[in-house]
């Protein structure tokens, strides 16, 4: 076996299963591609891809299996490279890092500043997804570690550590009826327009989970990914919504008014995911450390909250 038809397994499949274009991204022939696909399905003893009148259409279940392997080796193998190359300067290289948006645009900030200052030859690259995504990018080595809330499916080799507690706010335009109540019910909430994000984010699946365990239906009027455009449409008075308290901000947000919701949605916790037992570089577990810090040996969560609701 070698890393090479690795390679050629893993590009076919993010150029959607055409040889054509895997050829040409490896800067080699079709032909090659396919006999060096051919020669890894022999050793193997089992084929990998699925074909259709001489095209490649998609992988098999063995394919499929194997797959999140090859791809954590091809990584592993880039980052023997950039350590050899970086040897003697272990301040300098890449940290990869999956997350949502939420937490690339409300939580990290800070801490992404805090590593920089330490590690200024350090590129962050950040990939946002799913939380099922960046359990899987870590799984393959396409990230280094994940920050999102852990899917309850987690894939063996991967371990999770917690780090922050998010909380939830209902947001509302100034002089809204429901900021006439102190602690609103979830069936008084449910009586107002409601903006979401979309069933496939788990802020969506939160929102969507509760109303359904109450047996409440929202006047869903808008979904949208981007919490800073759910809030825009909040202010133009399109309807309420619930959102991350940490997404909102007293200051540069003064045409929205917060709710405490507490008592109806109970805060979520994030965590770092990484893969077990895998040596990492200093920066990287620093980064860990930032993002989950100990206290005697024991890491601790973090109540994440921008606006006080205390009161």
């Amino acid at each position: 076996m070698k890393l090479q038809q690795l390679r050629y397994l893993c590009t076919i499949v993010d150029e959607n299963f055409s040889i054509t274009k895997a050829a040409s991204k490896l800067h080699t022939s079709q032909p090659g591609v396919s006999k060096q696909l051919k020669l890894l399905e022999d050793e193997l003893r089992t084929q990998l891809l699925v074909r259709r009148r001489n095209r490649v259409i998609g992988l098999t279940d063995g394919a499929q299996t194997i797959l999140p392997t090859a791809r954590r080796i091809l990584k592993e193998v880039e980052t023997l490279k950039q350590i050899l190359a970086d040897a003697g300067d272990l301040s300098k290289g890449e940290l990869v890092i999956a997350t949502t948006h939420v937490h690339a645009r409300y939580i990290l900030t800070s801490i992404f500043k805090q590593f920089r200052k330490k590690y200024p030859r350090v590129t962050i690259h950040l990939l946002q997804g799913s939380p099922h995504e960046i359990a899987y990018w870590v799984s393959t080595g396409e990230a280094d570690l994940g920050v999102g809330t852990t899917p309850i499916d987690l894939a063996p080799g991967l371990v999770s550590i917690p780090c922050f507690r998010v909380h939830h706010c209902v947001i509302t335009p100034p002089e809204h009826p429901l900021l006439s109540q102190r602690r609103p019910s979830l069936e008084v909430i449910a009586q107002y327009p409601l903006i979401t994000t979309g069933p496939g984010s788990r802020l969506g699946n939160l929102v969507a989970e509760r109303f359904a365990s109450y047996g409440l239906r929202p006047d869903i009027v808008m979904r949208a990914l981007d919490i800073e455009i759910i809030k825009r449409y909040v202010q133009l008075g399109f309807g309420i919504a619930v959102v991350p308290t940490v997404a909102v901000d007293s200051k540069s947000d003064n045409g929205l008014r917060v709710l405490n919701v507490s008592h109806i949605f109970e805060p979520t916790i994030a965590s770092i995911i990484v893969q077990n037992d895998i040596p990492v570089r200093k920066y990287v577990q620093d980064f860990i450390d930032m993002v989950a810090p100990r206290k005697n040996n024991t890491r601790r969560i973090r109540d994440i909250s921008r606006i006080n609701l205390s009161s």
